[in-house]
């Protein structure tokens, strides 16, 4: 539904709330509720006596359009273009036309009908932001480098600032905001830096976009080149409240320590497509329960799943060829992990070599086992180790 026709709604419905400014907020707050921008450009055209006008008349030419956006523009000290919107959204519900006779449309143009079926398909839909941001422009679009506004309760991160596409989520943008409890990525960004919601301890729930296809850079240098350079990984949602993470599809790679210290997050769902779960991606998420392991993983790397102690049961997909080192060290209820035939390496790494792919024996279940096939690589390691080993169809 589009914005005009629920404020159309909204006034149908609810009368009453033109005359009453407390009740037409209310109302916003639940009809949008994750659009501070909407509901508070919409307040600023009521609150500056232009929907009163507006009810008087039955026409609105460009001379009036000018001088409402005018006026809410200097008045508020808002962009033209949120102004503009604000009081089209306004027009369009309360069925105003233009001096033609013509009905006035939410871009400042005209049609004698709907535009909907001139609509073209879009991959994402412009969402801008009335909170502020520090950004930088390269060639392929914007990148937010700090939020400096308050922390709301639900963020949404703009894909456009200024008329222009943003791009990504630069480096320690978020870090620190420690009041939001959801954020929501707006469709068309495609990379998120490192550490860009660093230390957000308050940070619930995150809703990530069909267009993301990195989270965190490839190396400490800040490869790809258009996040900049770092002199250390921080992962990008390390030490947040986050209870639970779905990473669409779209993603590739997702860096060292993205989701460390999330001691309460209890589900992660993974891309299809991921290769390698990183040095220390889920590092003591304690509260950690269900993994769902991408179909094309090949490498769990060094402590990637290091002290997440709620862990029972791991299924690891035909195709993974290595573990390593410290993979599964501290996972102290882990019963059972099935290592399919494809495994070629287990306690491989970068390590300092002191970490046990599945921890210390004394950290262990007492009943923990490896499920895997005879004459696999899987149950060679085993033995080697002093671990109970099973058959896979046990």
């Amino acid at each position: 539904m589009e914005d005009y026709e629920v404020l159309k709604k909204i006034i149908e419905d609810y009368p009453e709330a033109l005359s009453e400014r407390k009740k037409l907020h209310a109302l916003f707050s639940d009809f949008f509720p994750t659009d501070r921008l909407k509901r508070n450009t919409l307040l600023m055209v009521f609150d500056d006596g232009i929907v009163n006008e507006m009810r008087g008349i039955g026409q609105m030419d460009r001379i009036a359009l000018h001088r409402f956006v005018k006026s809410v523009e200097q008045g508020y000290g808002i962009r033209t273009r949120n102004a503009e919107r604000a009081v089209l959204t306004w027009a369009q519900a309360m069925g105003l036309t233009s001096d033609d006779g013509r009905t006035i449309t939410g871009n400042g143009g005209t049609s004698k009908e709907t535009d909907a079926g001139d609509k073209r398909a879009q991959e994402w839909t412009a969402v801008e932001s009335d909170s502020a941001y520090e950004y930088e422009e390269t060639s392929r679009g914007l990148i937010i480098n700090r939020f400096v506004d308050f922390d709301d309760k639900t963020v949404v991160v703009p894909n456009v600032i200024e008329g222009k596409r943003v791009i990504a989520v630069g480096n320690h943008a978020f870090k620190g905001c420690v009041g939001i409890e959801k954020i929501m990525i707006s469709e068309g960004i495609e990379i998120l830096g490192n550490g860009a919601f660093l230390n957000c301890k308050g940070l619930r729930e995150v809703v990530l976009p069909g267009s993301l296809k990195r989270i965190g850079t490839t190396d400490a240098t800040g490869c790809p080149a258009i996040l900049g350079s770092m002199i250390k990984f921080d992962g990008a949602f390390e030490y947040t409240a986050l209870e639970s993470i779905t990473i669409p599809d779209s993603v590739k790679y997702i860096g060292e320590y993205t989701f460390a210290g999330c001691g309460k997050m209890k589900r992660a769902i993974l891309p299809s497509k991921l290769r390698e779960i990183h040095k220390g991606t889920f590092r003591w998420c304690q509260s950690l329960e269900e993994v769902r392991f991408p179909q094309e993983l090949e490498t769990v790397r060094l402590s990637a799943f290091e002290g997440c102690e709620s862990i029972k049961s791991v299924d690891l997909p035909e195709g993974v060829r290595s573990i390593e080192e410290g993979a599964f060290a501290g996972c102290k209820n882990l019963a059972s992990i099935y290592i399919p035939d494809s495994v070629v390496e287990i306690g491989g790494g970068k390590g300092n070599g002191f970490l046990q792919t599945f921890g210390e024996p004394e950290e262990r279940r007492e009943d923990f086992r490896i499920l895997c096939n005879a004459g696999s690589y899987a149950m060679q390691y085993a033995r080697m180790q002093q671990i109970r080993c099973a058959s896979a169809r046990y």
